[in-house]
């Protein structure tokens, strides 16, 4: 349990040092609304991984498939929501790849640097 929450940690951390970096590069070479689908793009992301996170708690042996099933099922379409929510709202929906990407990165990044402790 503690590592799991050390790895939410350590990524969320990692991911919005990186969005952090991309943001302050877009805001020279685009207009605000890809900066803010950036940001708002890392935010699904990480509150999808916290997701995943909270799942590998709640998981138990007899119902792991079902249970699995509906965590999926659920976090898509929290994304899909999330995404057209944003989108009708002015957020850049290239912006918001490229934050959910970011995120993404991060989780690589975490797996190269520190997964294997």
């Amino acid at each position: 349990m503690e590592n799991k929450l050390r790895m939410l940690k350590k990524v969320g951390m990692i991911s919005i040092g990186i969005t952090i970096v991309v943001m302050l590069i877009s805001l020279f070479f685009w207009d605000k609304s890809v900066t803010v689908g950036i940001g708002l793009g890392c935010m699904i992301g990480l509150i999808g991984f916290n997701m995943i996170v909270q799942w590998g708690f709640r998981v138990q042996e007899a119902s792991s498939v079902r249970s699995a099933f509906f965590g999926y099922l659920l976090r898509y379409f929290f994304y899909g929501c999330m995404f057209v929510l944003s989108y009708y709202m002015g957020a850049n929906l290239l912006g918001l790849l490229v934050g959910f990407i970011c995120h993404k990165v991060s989780v690589y990044i975490y797996s190269i640097c520190d997964g294997g402790r």
